[in-house]
């Protein structure tokens, strides 16, 4: 993953305000059914969101995957990869949040927009997946949007580290801390990147005014930069 050539394209493509301001046309439904990638799958994620899921699949190098952590009904799995080049695609899911959840629905998704083939899919603890054996290409771009409990997070970021490329873009949902959502994903994944012996980077925070906002990043995302290097080398 070129981080470099990635935060030029997310400059590009969120230019002046778009990534920092609401972008309240994304609240209407007809404006969203021509500019979201999978209109008929259930999500909770934003169009701003997905595009940013989608142009950093796109700099993923032919040698590299993407891994996918929380995967709901597969909305944001199916934004990334739509349209971009074949990469190896790794997901995982307990199904264990929500009412109405389940691989039967997420596969059903992934069949219909002709994906289910490309993506090896863990039912399972989001721990168990960190394996050789799971995970068997460099990860140059991960997603989490699992518990964002302080452990649960702390742990997926802890635990990816080995897995990650040499130089890797890791994205982190509802990055946003309130009542409404109860979420340490800021707090333990800048705890875990302190503790690290590599270099990591907090590139941008992608703000949301609540959980929810359609009109921004739904409840915040942290977008960070991975490189293997040893801090003070």
């Amino acid at each position: 993953m070129n981080i470099k050539a990635f935060c030029k394209a997310f400059v590009h493509r969120f230019e002046g305000k778009q990534w920092n301001e609401p972008t309240y046309a994304h609240w209407d439904p007809l404006v969203a059914a021509q500019e979201v990638p999978c209109p008929d799958v259930e999500g909770k994620t934003s169009i701003k969101k997905q595009r940013l899921l989608n142009l950093a699949f796109g700099f993923l190098e032919d040698t590299e995957g993407y891994l996918e952590i929380g995967t709901y009904h597969g909305k944001s799995l199916i934004s990334a990869i739509l349209g971009n080049p074949l990469r190896p695609v790794f997901a995982c899911d307990n199904f264990s949040e929500f009412d109405v959840n389940s691989l039967e629905i997420t596969r059903a998704n992934l069949a219909r927009y002709g994906l289910l083939e490309r993506v090896t899919f863990y039912d399972c603890d989001f721990l168990q997946v960190f394996a050789a054996e799971n995970l068997p290409v460099p990860i140059g771009l991960y997603f989490y949007d699992a518990a964002h409990d302080e452990e649960s997070q702390y742990q997926a970021i802890k635990h990816i580290e080995p897995f990650l490329s040499d130089e890797a873009l890791v994205l982190v949902d509802d990055w946003r801390f309130a009542s409404d959502s109860g979420s340490f994903a800021k707090t333990a994944t800048l705890r875990a990147m302190s503790e690290s012996r590599y270099r990591w980077q907090l590139l941008y925070e992608l703000p949301a005014r609540f959980n929810g906002d359609l009109a921004m990043w739904w409840n915040g995302v942290g977008v960070m930069g991975f490189r293997r290097e040893e801090r003070g080398a």
